[in-house]
């Protein structure tokens, strides 16, 4: 009697690696913020409260910013779980802007390794280009623009410490850009907290 031959299925090299990171408590928030990259997060740390180890977690975060509301959904994610007892740290590497920033708010501790950058900017809406826009929807959309723009910066003021009209004055800019020791000095605490060039972690 002839047997099949047996078929191993094997993970793709990088998503082992992913998961075996997320074993550790440590996840990857890369690129821009949309629906996708909020549901993975949100899976692999739910999953990780059913764990009986209550060790931190890390986040690393490199992004362009993204999606407002997906945003601020990972933000309310990490402040309800650190809201229970967990830490959750945030690490910034590369490039941390627009809604990034935000996001960045919410960690226990929040890290920057020396060469990230940072870039606060007034929130935009971003929609399919449409040849004809009635002038009603214009203003609906910046109504809802200043909305969203002035929860957004009101998380960044009250963590950072920095005066909100201020914040709305440096952020009228295009573009607000800072390096790590500017944001290790923004307001009275910072957009972070510490600059460091080793990760504060055990891999």
């Amino acid at each position: 009697m002839r047997t099949q031959p047996q078929r191993i299925v094997e993970l793709d090299s990088v998503d082992e690696k992913l998961e075996l990171l997320a074993h550790k408590g440590i996840y990857i928030l890369g690129g821009a913020i949309d629906i996708a990259s909020m549901a993975g997060l949100t899976a692999n740390i739910i999953t990780r409260l059913s764990s009986l180890d209550k060790i931190p977690m890390w986040i690393l975060l490199n992004s362009p910013g993204g999606d407002i509301v997906q945003g601020l959904a990972v933000y309310d994610l990490i402040k309800a779980i650190t809201g229970q007892g967990w830490e959750i740290n945030i690490i910034g590497l590369g490039q941390v802007a627009s809604m990034a920033v935000c996001i960045m708010q919410a960690g226990t501790k929040r890290y920057a390794l020396s060469n990230t950058q940072f870039t606060i900017h007034q929130a935009s809406l971003f929609s399919e280009a449409e040849d004809r826009i009635e002038v009603n929807k214009m203003v609906e959309d910046t109504k809802e623009l200043k909305r969203l723009n002035h929860i957004i910066l009101k998380i960044i003021a009250e963590r950072s410490g920095m005066d909100m009209r201020q914040l709305l004055r440096r952020s009228k800019k295009t573009d607000y850009t800072l390096d790590t020791t500017a944001a290790k000095e923004f307001g009275e605490r910072g957009l972070i907290d510490e600059i460091i060039t080793t990760f504060p972690f055990q891999l």
